[in-house]
């Protein structure tokens, strides 16, 4: 009589681990990262850069490669869905790295980022959200524009798009004295824009 209810309970205990091994086995995925090297360039769509590091962006829809690391091994380039998320945690030396693309839509600069395009960007919609210290020398072509700035931000705007929509705090700061839009929608009321020459 011992030795079944020792049985019993051992094997309901061995029930309850496989039980419980099978939840999480079916429970939800975790988000899938890929090397940059692997990555085809046309499916990527939004730019997550954040940390101490300076970012080019070209516009190059045949690349092989999605992206060059300019002698700094300390920056962390993956890909989680649609977006490639571009950082560095090294507060004493910048990492430089060149990125690739086709027709992104967003671009997210945060913390102490400094972002340029090489080039114009010829892009239907874009988005961008500035926040922290971070700054981009945006060039580019767009039917519609949405810009985003928080904190010190600072955004530099070449180019012409048909449409732009800016929202801004007090301490961030735009340059358009080389932008041309055919309508600006200002939707901050507290703002900053800098003197066009």
């Amino acid at each position: 009589m011992k030795t079944s209810i020792k049985t019993i309970f051992a094997a309901g205990l061995m029930a309850l681990a496989l039980s419980s091994s099978t939840v999480y086995a079916n429970g939800p995925e975790a988000p899938q990262t890929s090397s940059a090297s692997t990555i085809s360039i046309a499916s990527i769509k939004k730019l997550v850069i954040t940390g101490n590091v300076e970012v080019t962006i070209s516009q190059q829809p045949k690349s092989k490669r999605i992206c060059t690391n300019e002698g700094n091994t300390d920056v962390l380039v993956k890909k989680v869905g649609n977006a490639l998320y571009i950082s560095s945690k090294n507060d004493t030396q910048g990492a430089k790295v060149t990125v690739y693309v086709d027709d992104i839509y967003r671009i997210e600069a945060s913390e102490n980022a400094v972002v340029q395009t090489a080039g114009i960007l010829n892009l239907k919609y874009l988005q961008v959200f500035l926040k922290d210290n971070a700054s981009l020398d945006l060039n580019a072509k767009t039917e519609s524009l949405y810009t985003v700035m928080k904190n010190t931000s600072a955004l530099n705007l070449k180019g012409a798009t048909d449409f732009h929509i800016i929202t801004m705090e007090k301490l961030s700061r735009i340059t358009l004295d080389k932008f041309a839009a055919k309508k600006t929608d200002m939707s901050a009321s507290d703002v900053y824009v800098a003197a066009r020459r």
